[in-house]
């Protein structure tokens, strides 16, 4: 199944093991990497630093076998996991170390090079430039860049320098990320209608609290849960302002939208405000989970799957396995229904988010020699095209996929089906270390997530993603004119440094006060609490955040 790409990668081809084999594949990795200087003079030797998985060992994976003898080359990593803080420090170290590998190829989700990095070690000669290579040697990925030119204008710095290259994840469902997953099990059960506005909303959050929709007698229902990664607050205050905030995107201007084409903070407006009272209410009549501003996801699932029962009547999740383990025996996943935007004040808005991340999971090194520049690019090339795409990323055909039966249909229905993911075998090193999984989802276009083959049954674990595809249907082409699209904006280098200091503070200031107005640590129905909250905004230099980002989405 498909799921989001990490989502896939992590609990499909790449399933996690001990950790002391973790370790000792990372071990295995920097000491394979680290050649002599025979070898570093040696244009078929190609280092390359790249993220596995614990279960993985690149050094003796299929497809780096198949690239080594398809290219005549002897490629060495030095690997990292996937776990984001770890994998960005040893990304840090390779970079500082003196002794840089010929390339990176990395993983969005866990230490990809951001925009701002491009642009300085670019400038510092750490990079080279990929515009000529691309030409010369990458038919495939210049095919990309006319099928997706967007994808070309994502991987472009303003001055038309391609420093690396970003995976391009068309992952339809993780297009509308805030998604509500409620309980219809317990609308059935009260006889309640699906809410359609804030109001409908808020009456059927009581009757779930009150009128003990889970049959056990006791009042121990939470209506409504969040946690720091998966806030409450983006699916209702869309129906207020048109919001993209949500405390778990760390390090993006998720405050912030487009009047017009001036960029404003949508946390400073009165629809912002209007939003805040109603949850505000919520909260005060016990809606609200006490810790979904405070609890982790683990924490979040851990109550979701309670050996007490189904306790939660819903959540703003992109899929109901962030809320409950799916494929439980006793089902409750499948009591979550997606609820289609609510119709508030500013109608039924969906905030949309490019589920492809700027900046650069691919670049070649200083290091790399004129001869190694040209291989690298043309082993990128390969997995572009639909020959090595499908083997980088599934592996060996009969092991990781096969050919489609002439009764199996695509995700998307009116499209031919052109490949089947088979379960992988934990048993069977050829399938669990037969593919690079994650790291080759270079260009996972739309056309081919939804050719892949789905099961019907969308309530089956194997049939979720086709379920998560079909929720999406609701939200799709809700977002507004007040959309910013942040993705698309290169911040100039002499800028980056400041905006990142600013970045922190304003975002972390309006996730924390939103909370706090939410709780009632500070009162949305208070003009002098409003007030004190947008005093602090300005003391923090929020204006100097909208002028940068202004000039630089004026530029783009």
């Amino acid at each position: 199944m498909l799921f989001a790409s990490s989502t896939r990668s992590r609990s499909r081809r790449v399933r996690t093991v001990a950790a002391t084999f973790a370790a000792f594949a990372t071990a295995l990795g920097l000491t394979t990497a680290c050649g002599s200087s025979d070898e570093a003079g040696d244009d078929n030797v190609i280092k390359i630093f790249a993220s596995q998985s614990a279960q993985m060992d690149l050094n003796s994976n299929s497809f780096t076998r198949h690239l080594e003898k398809k290219f005549n080359v002897d490629l060495r990593f030095e690997t990292t996991s996937y776990e984001a803080s770890s994998a960005t420090e040893a990304r840090q170290i390779s970079l500082a170390g003196g002794d840089l590998p010929d390339a990176y190829m990395l993983v969005a989700w866990a230490t990809q090079f951001n925009q701002s990095e491009l642009l300085r070690y670019g400038q510092q000669g750490l990079l080279v430039p990929l515009n000529d290579l691309i030409e010369q040697h990458a038919p495939d990925i210049q095919a990309a860049f006319e099928e997706e030119p967007d994808f070309e204008k994502f991987s472009t710095a303003p001055d038309g320098t391609i420093w690396g290259l970003p995976q391009w994840n068309d992952c339809y469902h993780c297009s509308y990320p805030y998604k509500f997953w409620i309980n219809t099990e317990w609308l059935d059960n009260l006889g309640l209608e699906m809410p359609t506005t804030p109001e409908e909303f808020f009456d059927v959050m009581v009757a779930f609290k009150e009128d003990d929709p889970n049959g056990n007698g006791k009042a121990d229902e939470i209506p409504l849960t969040g946690n720091t990664q998966n806030s409450l607050v983006p699916f209702i205050m869309n129906a207020f302002i048109y919001n993209a905030f949500n405390t778990g995107v760390v390090g993006q201007p998720v405050s912030l939208g487009l009047n017009g084409d001036t960029v404003q903070v949508q946390a400073a407006q009165d629809g912002w405000r209007e939003g805040l009272q109603f949850l505000n209410r919520m909260w005060e009549a016990d809606l609200i989970d006490p810790a979904a501003f405070s609890q982790g996801p683990d924490t979040m699932q851990a109550t979701g799957n309670s050996a007490e029962g189904v306790m939660v009547g819903g959540a703003t999740v992109m899929h109901p396995g962030l809320l409950v383990t799916m494929g439980q025996e006793d089902g409750r996943d499948n009591q979550y229904d997606p609820l289609p935007p609510l119709n508030g004040p500013t109608g039924d808005a969906a905030t949309y988010v490019l589920p492809s991340t700027p900046g650069a999971t691919f670049v070649v090194t200083s290091a790399a020699s004129e001869a190694k520049q040209q291989t690298i690019v043309e082993i990128m090339n390969y997995i572009f095209s639909p020959e090595g795409h499908r083997r980088a990323q599934f592996g060996e055909e009969g092991i990781g996929w096969r050919e489609p039966k002439p009764d199996e249909i695509a995700l998307d229905e009116s499209l031919e089906p052109v490949i089947v993911d088979i379960p992988t075998d934990e048993d069977n090193p050829a399938d669990y270390n037969g593919n690079w999984g994650p790291m080759s989802q270079v260009f996972d276009t739309e056309e081919w997530r939804n050719t892949q083959v789905q099961p019907m049954d969308i309530y089956t674990l194997e049939g979720a993603e086709r379920r998560f595809f079909e929720a999406t249907g609701l939200y799709e082409g809700k977002e507004t004119d007040a959309m910013f699209p942040y993705w698309n904006v290169w911040i100039p280098l002499e800028d980056g440094s400041e905006l990142s200091t600013l970045l922190t503070n304003v975002e972390t200031y309006i996730a924390t006060s939103t909370a706090e107005f939410v709780t009632g640590v500070r009162d949305p129905n208070s003009d002098g609490d409003w007030q004190s909250y947008l005093d602090g905004m300005d003391g923090l230099g929020v204006d100097r955040y909208l002028e940068i980002w202004q000039n630089a989405y004026d530029a783009s």
